[in-house]
């Protein structure tokens, strides 16, 4: 009967071992599934980060290779070495500036060639190329309309003496037409050593770079090279499943961006024998296409040490169960009077393992921690946001210590979070995997660095804190920054066209003034006079009275109509085009009188028109007064100015032709330039006749063209009537 008990204790005690054995295997593996997550998730991020910088540094060369072109084709010494070999097929010591900017870009361009039309060399340096490629590139070019004049373009990929090239091409523009082309060759070559061939991910990893069309363009293996990855495979392995890559290169060829995983080969084995990657994924854009950026990392270098490290906790635990095991049976065997204490000793065994483990698994999550490339807060979830843990970049990036920080309130080093704000975004974890939002920080001497954060709730010895990945944006804010300025640049430039309009309109109503004025002067003398000669009565009092009624009514009316010309709120709505010239010219009327100028007005039939009368009336006002004011500078004895509206096929044709003998043929092309002008720095902003072509054409969706006629300048606006 003691022998049965025995044996059923013994029975007890193994099926509690086996059962604890069960649950600690699961815990463990349910640990290592939730860290092996997490440890993936903030390597795929990392990786979209470093593929997405590389992608965008390569943009950037293909911006500043084609602001250069831009700002060299405008340069004056440029222009007038064109010209001398446009006119006389030669020029002096011609295109230094060309030769100048290969010195500087040599490292990163081939050569700098200007052709003609025809593909014809005009100068190339530091060689003549005698590349035929170029001519594909110029049928593009040459199909540019005429409102695309100007437009840049980044030419087609070719191969020449087994190197990629590409071309990277300036429209010239001379006197309104496409007369020659400027164009930098890039190696591609050159481009991957500056921005790819550095990236590293792991052991194995490398960057890449295809077309769009899924054409390996840039790879360190350069048998690869030419190569369209899914055709190169599935030749290679028809037997494999292609699949997985297949759907990744259909993603990367629609422009997106991302992480994927799929099982390939690494082009350094010679096992043939397939391997699960990580692959980051990002679109280049170069100019019309876009490159693809991809950067491939070993799945298993990421958590193979979590693999082994959970293979030996289980190990040892299931050596510390079957020890205990043993111990058990030994101890019912021959030391019954002590069971209670070795269990427990024992027990107190397997916790001592386990925790010892669980030290050394917390070991390699933080040196996992610390290898982050973006600064990772670790903060509690309560209102104080108390900062537990930080990385080493965030050490690196603020300044602080460690032990600075622990203990202290996020809110500390933030300049635009809020205690309410951060109970909000609480209450969205509540509900989402994580938030994204914005913030400052604030460094130990004071210095700012914008982040975007992403927070995700992580659950650390039964309580829930709040992991926040903060990366750097400051090249985004900077970006954006620039932008804002422009934008008030633009706002200014506007604000000073109108100011100097102003300035004419005072000018205007201070001669429409004089006439009524003097004449009010003259009926307060009659009035006087009348009195002291006791001829005061009531017929001449009444009759001064309606004659300086019509004269206050008058200046009234003066005023009501400048008011018109300058009142930003006027929406856009129907007008008569008469109105709005008929009102412009009351504005000029003093002026025109007073220079002996004759009107000759034609309006074949009036019109009605929508949008914003008084910024037509503006545009009319700048032409009419730029005539006006050439009439009196050239001394002209024939003082006449014509104004013809006339509709043709659904347009609105005002022409307004001046007899000032017209302008030099050289400053036609740039009469609606920013700033240009032909008057003396007193009388001219250069702003008039530009802010007339950007109202014109943006917000009437017109265009506005000068020329030199028999009797001086003509100026043509052409307006659709349904171009609201």
């Amino acid at each position: 009967m003691k022998r049965k008990a025995d044996q059923l204790k013994t029975g007890i005690v193994i099926l509690v071992a086996l059962a604890v054995m069960v649950v600690i295997v699961m815990v463990s593996y349910q640990n290592y599934k939730r860290i092996q997550d997490n440890v993936i998730e903030i390597e795929q991020q990392q990786l979209l980060s470093l593929v997405e910088t590389v992608a965008k540094s390569v943009e950037n060369f293909f911006t500043y290779q084609l602001h250069n072109l831009e700002i060299l084709t405008k340069s004056r010494s440029f222009v007038r070495d064109f010209e001398g070999f446009d006119e006389v097929g030669y020029a002096e010591d011609p295109f230094r500036n060309l030769e100048d900017y290969y010195t500087i870009q040599s490292k990163n361009i081939e050569l700098i060639r200007l052709v003609d039309m025809e593909g014809n060399e005009i100068y190339t340096y530091p060689t003549t190329d005698f590349s035929t490629y170029i001519n594909t590139d110029l049928e593009r070019i040459r199909g540019i309309n005429e409102r695309e004049l100007g437009t840049q373009e980044v030419g087609k990929i070719y191969e020449e003496s087994d190197q990629l090239y590409v071309n990277i091409l300036h429209p010239v523009i001379m006197n309104g037409e496409l007369s020659a082309v400027l164009y930098t060759k890039i190696r591609l070559n050159t481009i991957y050593h500056l921005f790819v061939a550095p990236v590293r991910a792991g052991e194995k990893g490398y960057a890449s770079v295809k077309d769009s069309s899924g054409t390996l363009i840039m790879h360190p293996n350069i048998e690869d090279i030419g190569e369209n990855v899914i055709e190169a495979r599935t030749s290679a392995y028809p037997d494999f499943d292609w699949s997985e890559l297949e759907l990744l290169v259909e993603k990367q060829k629609n422009g997106e961006s991302g992480v994927g995983i799929y099982h390939s080969l690494w082009f350094t084995d010679n096992d043939q024998k397939r391997v699960k990657k990580f692959s980051a994924y990002a679109p280049a854009r170069i100019g019309s296409d876009f490159w693809i950026v991809n950067v491939s990392k070993d799945y298993v270098e990421v958590v193979e040490f979590l693999r082994e490290r959970t293979y030996t906790i289980i190990i040892i635990n299931f050596i510390i169960i079957l020890t205990f095991v043993t111990s058990a049976f030994v101890y019912y065997r021959f030391r019954r009077d002590k069971a209670l204490i070795e269990k427990e000793r024992a027990l107190l065994t397997t916790v001592k393992s386990l925790n010892e483990e669980l030290t050394r698994s917390k070991n390699k999550f933080e040196k996992i921690f610390e290898s982050g490339s973006d600064c990772i807060f670790v903060v509690s979830r309560t209102p104080e946001a108390e900062i537990i843990e930080v990385n080493t970049k965030v050490v690196k990036s603020l300044g602080y210590s460690k032990e600075t920080l622990y203990g202290k309130s996020y809110f500390n080093i933030s300049t635009m979070l809020t205690e309410q704000e951060f109970s909000d975004i609480l209450k969205t974890l509540d509900h989402t995997d994580n938030a994204i939002f914005e913030d400052l920080l604030i460094g130990e001497d004071g210095h700012t660095i914008p982040v975007e954060i992403n927070a995700r709730v992580m659950v650390s010895e039964n309580q829930k804190q709040i992991v926040m990945i903060s990366r750097d944006i400051s090249m985004k804010k900077m970006f954006e920054q620039e932008m804002e300025e422009s934008k008030k640049k633009e706002a200014l430039m506007i604000y000073q066209s109108r100011l100097a309009a102003m300035g004419e309109m005072i000018g205007s109503i201070a001669h429409q003034w004089r006439q009524p004025l003097s004449g009010i002067a003259m009926i307060y003398s009659n009035l006087i006079d009348a009195y002291k000669y006791g001829e005061l009565d009531e017929a001449f009092l009444m009759s001064q009275g309606i004659r300086h009624e019509e004269l206050v009514k008058f200046m009234s009316n003066t005023i009501d109509d400048f008011r018109f010309f300058f009142d930003p709120k006027i929406d856009t709505k129907d007008f008569l085009i008469s109105s709005v010239m008929d009102r412009t010219l009351d504005f000029l009327k003093e002026t025109i009188r007073l220079n002996n100028i004759e009107i000759h007005y034609d309006l074949e039939m009036d019109l009605l028109m929508h949008g914003r009368p008084n910024q037509l009336s503006q545009v009319l006002f700048s032409i009419l007064k730029n005539a006006i004011d050439a009439i009196i500078h050239n001394g002209t004895c024939e003082r006449h100015v014509w104004i013809n509206i006339s509709k043709y096929e659904g347009i609105v044709h005002l022409e307004i032709e001046d007899s000032a003998g017209g302008t030099d043929i050289e400053h036609l092309d740039k009469l609606f330039d920013m700033y240009f002008t032909t008057k003396d720095a007193q009388n001219g902003t250069g702003l008039g006749l530009y802010i007339s072509k950007v109202i014109v054409e943006k917000n009437f969706s017109g265009t506005i063209k000068a020329s030199n006629t028999k009797n001086g300048l003509s100026v043509m606006i052409s307006i659709p009537l349904d171009q609201q």
